[in-house]
Parts: C-alpha cells; structure tokens; sequence
C-alpha cells in the first residue's frame, strides 16, 4: 500500500515527508525494533526514486532511529539493557549542561522559538498523540541544543536523545502526556527566563523520571 505525503508545494521536502512518515512508524511500532528497512520496497510504497528513501533513512540515522549495517542497510535501532543505560548515562552528564548554557544564552528570538515549539508540544498532548509528542519533544530540545551556542554537544545528543526517546515511548505506553508537558513547561520557562541552576536541574529530572520509566517496563 503506497504512503500518503503532502503535496509537493509544501515547505517540507520529499525526504522530510518520508522522514516524518517513518518516523511516526517507528515510534507507534509499526516497524520492530532490528527490523529492515529496505529502500527499494520504500521506494516502490512512497512512489519515488531511492534517493529521496536514502535521504530520509539518513535523517532517521542522524536522529539515532535507524542503524546502518555493511552488507545489510539500515534496519530500526535495537537497543540492549546495557546500551540503553549507557546512552542515558551520556545523557544525564551532557543535557543538563546544554540546558544550563542555553538559559545563559537566550535571545528573544531563540525564546520566540522555544515557545513555538512547547505550543506543538503542548496540543500533542491534549490529543494523546504519542508519535507527534515524540517529534514536538525531539524539537523542542534539539532547539535548546541549538540555542546552547555548543554544537558538537548538539550532535551527540541528537543520536543519544532520539534512540533513548524512541526506546522510552515504544517500551513505556502508559506515558502520561500531559503530566511530561507540565515538565517541559516548567523548563520552557526556567530557559527563556534565563535562570541556568533551575534549566539544569528540571532537565535532570526530566531525565531521571525518564530513565526511572524505562527502568519500570523492564522489571515488568
């Protein structure tokens, strides 16, 4: 069955749109964790040539969503226990102080910004849309991270973050959404208010209730 995308005067590119679309997949499980992604039946379900599918397994790479493996392409990332623990070991040290360096450097623009995203987040909760929530979550730190001013920190994040992220909602569906958006609230406004102690401290506990989550569905 061919996927719908948005039409082609949209501001997102065709490798964003199958991004997206896979993305979303991924998360509600539609595709298991280790399973194939294999350009050429993609490229048959999308419509489109494999440079677009190999674009957007490339983005979902990035993101930390996928693997690619020599001889094997790319299949959905399968975290071991020890792997998961590492990634959010990485997590805790890293993120906290991105989030304490973003309050220091915040701009109007940067909490225009910010603000803009939590509002996304904000409604993907309201609607229990756990595939949006994911990706409204996923932009609303990666705009912190840029606003950090440190990219190279944004970098490790964004594949320590994404894979933990994707983990976390596929293993944990009893998230409640909108107790996770009263969190990010608390630190939206502790980040545009330019108070790094409190930026810092909410995001380790975000984490921490995160990993705690995690933890949970593997004792269950």
């Amino acid at each position: 069955m061919s996927a719908t995308l948005l039409p082609s005067t949209t501001r997102l590119s065709m490798r964003d749109q199958i991004a997206s679309v896979l993305q979303g997949e991924i998360i509600t499980g539609k595709y298991s964790p280790g399973q194939r992604l294999v350009e050429r039946e993609l490229s048959e379900r999308f419509r489109v040539s494999s440079i677009p599918i190999r674009e957007a397994l490339q983005v979902l790479e990035t993101q930390g969503l996928v693997v690619k493996q020599p001889n094997r392409g790319c299949s959905v990332v399968d975290l071991s226990t020890e792997e998961l623990a590492q990634m959010n070991e990485l997590r805790a040290l890293l993120e906290p102080k991105v989030a304490e360096w973003a309050a220091c450097r915040m701009t109007e623009a940067g909490a225009r910004k910010l603000t803009e995203q939590a509002s996304r987040l904000q409604r993907a909760a309201a609607a229990q849309d756990r595939s949006a929530f994911y990706a409204a979550d996923m932009e609303f730190h990666r705009t912190f991270w840029e606003l950090s001013g440190n990219l190279y920190a944004a970098r490790i994040l964004e594949s320590v973050v994404g894979a933990v992220f994707v983990s976390g909602l596929r293993a944990a569906v009893e998230i409640d959404l909108s107790m996770e958006y009263a969190k990010h609230d608390r630190l939206l406004r502790a980040l545009v208010e330019g108070r790094p102690s409190d930026a810092s401290l909410l995001l380790s506990s975000i984490a921490g209730d995160f990993r705690g989550k995690l933890r949970a569905c593997e004792r269950d």
